[in-house]
């Protein structure tokens, strides 16, 4: 799913909206404003009970703590 993070650049809130290529320009759903940027964010996966950051390489921390390993963050 494409599920993409903004940022509204008028109230500065965060959210994330599901968002397709023919969809119009993305509008803050707490301000209404349409001056948002999209931001990068970490891609995930769902292996077995775990999530697995798609992106990570091999021995690299994950994206939300300092461990080298992602077993460490169950």
């Amino acid at each position: 799913m494409p599920i993409f993070e903004f940022c509204c650049q008028d109230c500065c809130k965060e959210f994330e909206k599901l968002v397709f290529g023919s969809d119009p320009e993305v509008e803050c759903p707490m301000c209404g404003g349409k001056n948002v940027e999209k931001l990068m964010s970490a891609c995930a996966a769902k292996v077995g009970y775990k999530f697995t950051a798609a992106s990570n390489p091999k021995g690299a921390s994950c994206t939300g703590c300092a461990a080298t390993s992602c077993s460490t963050c169950g």
